[in-house]
């Protein structure tokens, strides 16, 4: 989603028209996502929840109740349907531009906006952050650290540059051997979806049993959300030839509301049971346990309601821009790259100052934010990567 363009001709009824090839909605939505997960990242390095490099080393944590609240958002809000919205719309825009571009242009232009700063994220500028974060605490050499990361060439973040990559390319070789049928139109029905979202729900589960959550392969393509992603970016691609989505019918934005909902407090409950029950981070994560079951199959209802009804609302309500709006979408592909270098740059200066975690926190997010933003405007106006970003 964060390097594809969007088509010209792809307009929204009852939106904006896009600006110089984008839809506005489109660009604003995945400004947001993007500060959102910077932010996510920022407070996640003084968190005991999750995995961010910063956290093997840092100097102060959270507080339980900030702790607690953490969790809450990042799982129910960020976990279970973020990457699943990014997937669904990057298969809409993918569509889009394949059927622009034809195969070999739109291989060759994936291969330069996705390849290139993939390869160089995991052999450069990753390792690079992650020994200037370890090393004056764990006094290893370059070498030592680039070789002993766990997962094998990690890349933090650009993770999902790379999976977004294969999955296009994938697309490509199928239909060179399997043609789409003609473009229909109609509504997604409801009950479609809903066999979606079970079908990723066992799917999940399933995978789970060998790949618990956070567990780490070769060059960090979460296997384990697999399910979610694939299924999320092949409705996105069937959708766009079909145009269920465009716009999104306000019957199925409601739906998909109340059944995000429902889920999303099934979730809060079992996060705030999970203590008094005497259950772990990990009984949730993956395994044969009913704990592991019920995760699963509520992040398949979330994954797939969730990000229909986040679509919906940003065709309604950020379909208008400005100048400013119009530089970060400009610059967020770029932002998303830089966060890593810069969320550890900032957590690494704010090292000997005197302030409890929670503040700490606060202020990486937030200047991890502005300065992600602010580094990559240049880079995209002024140097040639703009090309690339």
């Amino acid at each position: 989603m964060v390097a594809a363009r969007v088509d010209l001709e792809a307009g929204v009824q009852g939106g904006r028209r896009p600006e110089r090839g984008r839809l506005v909605y489109l660009d604003n939505l995945k400004t947001l996502l993007i500060a959102g997960i910077i932010a996510a990242h920022g407070v996640m390095g003084y968190a005991e929840f999750g995995s961010w490099t910063y956290q093997d080393g840092r100097d102060a944590s959270l507080s339980t109740p900030v702790e607690t609240i953490f969790v809450l958002v990042d799982v129910s809000l960020g976990g279970l349907f973020l990457m699943a919205l990014f997937f669904l719309v990057s298969g809409l825009l993918t569509q889009d531009s394949l059927a622009r571009k034809g195969s070999p242009r739109f291989v060759r232009d994936r291969l330069l906006r996705l390849g290139i700063p993939f390869i160089a994220y995991t052999l450069v500028v990753w390792p690079l952050t992650e020994y200037a974060t370890l090393q004056p605490f764990f006094h290893m050499g370059f070498w030592r650290s680039f070789t002993n990361t766990d997962p094998v060439l990690d890349n933090g973040p650009m993770w999902f540059v790379g999976v977004l990559l294969l999955y296009s390319l994938v697309l490509v070789a199928w239909r060179r051997y399997v043609p789409p049928p003609a473009s229909g139109g109609g509504e997604l029905p409801s009950r479609d979806l809903a066999l979606l979202a079970l079908s990723v729900g066992i799917a999940t589960f399933v995978v789970r049993i060998a790949l618990p959550v956070v567990s780490n392969q070769p060059v960090n393509i979460h296997l384990w959300g697999w399910p979610e992603y694939v299924a999320m970016f092949g409705l996105g691609v069937v959708a766009a030839r079909r145009g269920w989505l465009r716009p999104v019918p306000h019957e199925l934005s409601r739906r998909c509301g109340i059944a995000m909902l429902v889920a999303i407090l099934v979730v809060a409950v079992s996060v705030l049971s999970a203590e008094p029950l005497g259950l772990s981070e990990e009984d949730y994560f993956g395994g044969w346990g009913v704990p592991a079951f019920l995760a699963a199959m509520s992040e398949g209802v979330i994954a797939v309601s969730a990000p229909i009804w986040v679509l919906a609302f940003a065709q309604r309500h950020l379909d208008r821009t400005g100048p400013l709006r119009r530089a970060m979408a400009r610059g967020s592909y770029a932002a998303f790259m830089l966060q890593g270098p810069v969320l550890v740059a900032l957590a690494l200066a704010l090292r000997p100052v005197d302030l409890s975690g929670d503040v700490k926190a606060l202020l990486v997010a937030t200047l991890g934010i502005v300065g992600s933003f602010a580094l990559a405007w240049p880079l995209v106006t002024r140097t040639p990567l703009r090309k690339i970003l």
